[in-house]
């Protein structure tokens, strides 16, 4: 059978999808996935297990987090539990920062907080760190900069792009593989009725997206069935009446499952799910112990693991 995905709203967006990791020359990899703080500049906050573990090269862990924070349920948490895990099972100290602003002022005066405090390695997930990078790189050339979910064109600095430092090592990952994987189950599940909740419509949201529409019409050609979906961006990492609002209307309207992909925009998703018997598939790692036994399934794309092994790389 043919095509058989029949209502897509936004398809043209999609289109705009990468759908590749970036490659480096010297630092980056693509994968198939407050104590003493200044209030004016950043918030940090000390989260090692005895307060006086360090090993024997004196090595810190600093991470910062982006417009989120560490307990997002998606990559800051996931990152900063990574963080933590890492730094037990090596015996290094380890702490997070959170920005007091969601600006690149904000997030290099966190980097200047976290180095003035002993960090040796600083961890950020997220294309927002680019510009900061650029900035700090050089101003830190013996600290490590590790920086997830980030291209090479995200390392700008006043609108131009700029060489990653011998210092910094960033990777992406192929998210429209894991999307691709989710839309196709959720077929093969018997979902007919389905749609994609994007927070901000940035290069990684937009392969998730691009990936599970695929996945869908791969399955309903295999199945000889007509589905239908729904594509929409929130334009936010976080829900809020608006969009449950939303939401309540695409399942009041007949959708069975949405793929909420975005931080904590799943909160709108799966009230909505709640209201209308509906299910909800989660993002980056495994959110069935949020969403319940709303949760389909997870888009997870080995964050965890591809920031361990840089971790280890960097460190050991």
């Amino acid at each position: 059978m043919k095509k058989k995905v029949v209502s897509l709203l936004l398809a043209a967006a999609m289109t705009t999808a990468a759908l590749a990791g970036c490659g480096s020359s010297n630092g980056s990899s693509s994968s198939d996935a407050s104590t003493g703080a200044d209030s004016t500049s950043a918030t940090s906050a000390s989260a090692s297990t005895d307060g006086e573990k360090k090993d024997a090269a004196g090595e810190k862990i600093a991470m910062i987090t982006d417009s989120g924070d560490i307990t997002d349920e998606s990559f800051n948490q996931i990152t900063w539990e990574t963080v933590c895990a890492y730094g037990d099972a090596n015996g290094v100290e380890y702490e997070y920062y959170k920005p007091a602003e969601d600006t690149d002022e904000e997030r290099i005066n966190s980097i200047d907080l976290a180095v003035s405090e002993g960090a040796t390695v600083v961890v950020m997930p997220g294309y927002l760190f680019g510009p900061a990078i650029a900035e700090e790189q050089d101003t830190y050339p013996d600290v490590t900069f590790i920086a997830v979910d980030v291209t090479e064109g995200d390392i700008v600095k006043n609108g131009k792009a700029v060489d990653l430092g011998k210092n910094v090592y960033i990777c992406s990952f192929e998210e429209e593989q894991a999307g691709y994987l989710a839309g196709y189950a959720a077929v093969k599940d018997g979902y007919t009725s389905l749609g994609f909740l994007g927070g901000i419509a940035v290069p990684a949201v937009i392969r998730f997206g691009y990936g599970y529409v695929q996945g869908i019409n791969a399955a309903a050609e295999e199945d000889g069935v007509d589905v239908n979906v729904k594509y929409y961006y929130g334009g936010q990492f976080y829900g809020d009446d608006s969009i449950t609002a939303r939401m309540e209307g695409w399942y009041a309207d007949g959708t069975q499952v949405v793929f909420a992909c975005g931080g904590g925009i799943w909160t709108s998703a799966l009230d909505a799910a709640e209201t209308h018997d509906g299910k909800v598939i989660g993002v980056d790692v495994d959110q069935r112990s949020k969403i319940g036994e709303r949760c389909l399934t997870s888009a997870m794309k080995g964050h965890q693991q591809r920031s361990g092994f840089l971790l280890q790389r960097k460190l050991l």
